[in-house]
């Protein structure tokens, strides 16, 4: 899947953008607050339905502006072209593909995999462990049929678990939960587990190259391995009264990355940082392709910041050579231009205008 155009009109400072991309690579060159992440926020917004910058849509809305509007064609790999277009207004979101509405967001992701490398990102190596299950999860989303509806019921059954917990529920009132809980919990930490073992070599493999030494990747399923999903929540369970929640199951699930024994952010300058997390999206569009049998879009923010020349060629060196439309942006003063990688189309963004260099 390629994305072949894109219109844009009242996002942040981008207020009427139509941009026609490379099916290669597309390089974005401006200064800071220019509109490049933007337009990669818009080419995000039509393959998931949200930012990666903002949990809501009203957020991004050019200020001054009600309305939000996103057009994006793509084409598949048998050469069919589609149409997906994005409305916000106050009365909500409205999202159609070929004419026919779509009603749960999620959907797009079936239609546009993306797999994205934002400031955020980082956050990979230095926050807690929610930011390293979504990576997970974000994947299985696309390559799992079951993955999104196992990880709802699981999600369901915590909420109402603990809801009963802080209620005083009793044992037995909590046997339905519990029952519902388990299942889904153990179906959920399978798809997790499954899609690591495939990954992992070949993550580490990556790591080590950009990073120029090995990186130890465990997987905690979110309670102790030698005891059952069930097991563990018996055990807890006078803890989890007192505490007024559930402490074992996939929601509590890490990856756990360490250099030598030692956490990977008391290991790692902000450079080699950056590397470990463009080795880790490098690792998982390898697996989406394997999986789906064509890359998803990558779409990298900011790359070339805080990399010395070598750091940054050898980055995109790995970057081209997976065989996916790519988006990069970069600021001029970090000289990532056409001598660094090839791309397919340059365009210079300016005050939320975006002109192709040819």
């Amino acid at each position: 899947m390629r994305v072949v155009a894109i219109e844009v009109r009242h996002l942040r400072v981008l207020d009427s953008v139509n941009v026609e991309f490379s099916p290669d690579v597309n390089l974005l060159v401006g200064s800071n607050g220019s509109g490049k992440s933007s337009l990669l926020e818009a080419i995000h917004i039509i393959g998931s339905g949200r930012s990666f910058r903002s949990h809501r849509l009203r957020d991004v809305v050019t200020q001054g502006e009600s309305r939000l509007n996103i057009v994006g064609r793509t084409v598949g790999h048998d050469a069919s072209v589609e149409t997906t277009g994005i409305e916000y207004s106050p009365d909500g979101i409205r999202i159609r593909r070929g004419g026919t509405d779509i009603r749960a967001a999620s959907e797009l992701a079936t239609f546009l995999p993306i797999v994205a490398v934002t400031p955020d990102s980082y956050r990979l190596v230095t926050d807690g462990a929610d930011m390293r299950r979504r990576i997970i999860d974000r994947l299985l989303f696309h390559v799992e049929p079951l993955y999104l509806d196992h990880y709802q019921r699981y999600r369901r059954a915590l909420r109402q678990r603990n809801a009963a917990i802080r209620g005083g529920a009793g044992d037995g009132e909590l046997g339905g939960w519990d029952a519902e809980l388990i299942a889904a919990g153990e179906q959920l930490t399978a798809h997790r587990a499954r899609y690591l073992d495939r990954a992992l070599p070949s993550m580490k493999q990556v790591v080590a190259k950009l990073v120029g030494r090995p990186v130890e990747i465990q997987f905690y399923r979110g309670w102790e391995s030698e005891k059952s999903l069930r097991c563990a929540c018996e055990s807890l369970l006078t803890s989890d009264r007192l505490r007024g929640y559930t402490q074992a199951g996939p929601h509590r699930a890490d990856l756990r990355f360490a250099i030598d024994g030692r956490p990977l952010q008391h290991s790692l300058s902000r450079g080699e940082t950056k590397l470990f997390v463009t080795a880790v999206a490098v690792a998982q569009v390898r697996d989406l392709a394997t999986v789906l049998g064509h890359p998803p879009v990558v779409l990298v923010d900011d790359l070339a910041s805080e990399l010395d020349s070598k750091s940054r060629r050898l980055c995109l060196a790995e970057l081209n050579a997976i065989g996916a439309q790519l988006f990069l942006t970069a600021v001029p003063e970090y000289g990532l231009d056409r001598g660094d990688i090839q791309a397919g189309r340059l365009f210079h963004v300016e005050q939320g205008h975006i002109h192709e260099v040819v």
